[in-house]
């Protein structure tokens, strides 16, 4: 039945991935919502919200019924303005929510009211709250890339950029080795756009898509900029975390990983590359990009595909989020923890 969970908690939907790619760059962002969506966000969704870290502006438009009937924009932009007026963001974002994409609202007119009115520079967000994350965190860096990007040229530095590098797919001890992993690899510096600076000043030689969630953004600068990127995870990453899945399996194994594609994808080519004999089969729940699948992969839209999926397979051992274990309580084999906050909302693998 379409949309019916018994198990599976619901994943971070689009606002909550236009969110997370906002965080950190020094904007106003502003969910447009009646506050619900906003709570769930700051609540659920955003581990650095839980964190003792930079913290970020994040405002609901706290619209009313009539504000949302009437289409009062006017008042949306006069708290606006307002807000600016005490914390001075560089930017501001709006992201959707259902209520704006069932009245219809005019988000470049939203845009063009808020420049009129601060002097900022202002982006939106189409999201709905009805899409999964990568799929709103893939809309705010295109946009942030249209925005600031556009007519900038690549660096020529030993600098690589990461696209799609949010706390929804990666924790804070995994980015940093990340990170440690490309400067091993002999690259000076990493830019995880993560500052408004690294859309205006571009300074990468090449971009690494690391979620699905940044390869629209990859593809704008490789057009538009002239930086190239590739899809994929360094190596050093890999193997340490290959290492480690690999010391839960046998070496016949015939393996399900289940985590966004892309570390799927890696994560399958280095368990290859340590041994590992048996089938490995990738699925997830989330976009499955041309060119980083295999045959034989599957994309779940809804619970009891995966539990079909799984009954079908003949698997012996599965990788992914510890959440998931719960869907399937006659599966059998072996279950290694891969965390993913976007499915549980936690890193823990227990």
């Amino acid at each position: 039945m379409k949309g019916l969970r018994l198990y599976l908690p619901p994943f971070a939907p689009d606002t909550s991935g236009a969110a997370a790619v906002l965080y950190p760059l020094g904007g106003m962002v502003v969910i447009v919502d009646a506050g619900g969506c906003a709570g769930n966000i700051c609540g659920f969704d955003e581990p650095r919200w839980q964190e003792e870290g930079a913290k970020s502006a994040v405002f609901s438009a706290g619209l009313r019924d009539m504000d949302a009937i009437m289409g009062r924009d006017d008042k949306l932009i006069e708290k606006v303005r307002l807000a600016c007026e005490e914390i001075k963001p560089q930017f501001i974002a709006f992201i959707g929510t259902p209520v704006p994409a069932v009245i219809g609202t005019d988000y470049r007119a939203l845009t063009r009211m808020a420049k009129k009115a601060t002097g900022l520079p202002a982006i939106a967000v189409d999201s709905d709250g009805t899409k999964l994350y990568d799929a709103g965190g893939g809309k705010a860096l295109l946009a942030l890339c249209r925005a600031f990007a556009k007519g900038q040229t690549a660096g020529h530095c030993g600098t690589i950029g990461l696209l799609g590098l949010t706390p929804l797919d990666f924790s804070a001890g995994e980015r940093d080795r990340l990170a440690d992993a490309l400067r091993e690899e002999g690259w000076s510096a990493v830019c995880c756009y993560d500052r408004l600076t690294d859309f205006t000043q571009p300074c990468c030689r090449k971009n690494l898509v690391v979620s699905p969630l940044g390869l629209p953004a990859a593809r704008f600068l490789a057009e538009h900029c002239g930086i190239p990127y590739e899809i994929g995870l360094p190596g050093a990453f890999l193997n340490d975390l290959a290492a480690k899945i690999a010391s839960g399996l046998a070496k016949e194994d015939h393996v399900l990983i289940i985590h966004q594609q892309v570390l799927a994808g890696a994560l399958r080519r280095a368990l290859r590359q340590g041994g590992h004999h048996g089938p490995i089969t990738c699925a997830t729940f989330f976009e499955q990009p041309a060119g980083t699948s295999e045959p034989g992969d599957a994309v779940f839209r809804e619970e009891d595909e995966f539990q079909a999926f799984v009954a079908g397979g003949r698997f012996t051992a599965i990788v992914g989020d510890p959440s998931l274990r719960r869907a399937l309580p006659s599966f059998g084999g072996r279950f290694l923890a891969l965390p993913h906050f976007a499915v549980s909302g936690t890193t823990s693998a227990s």
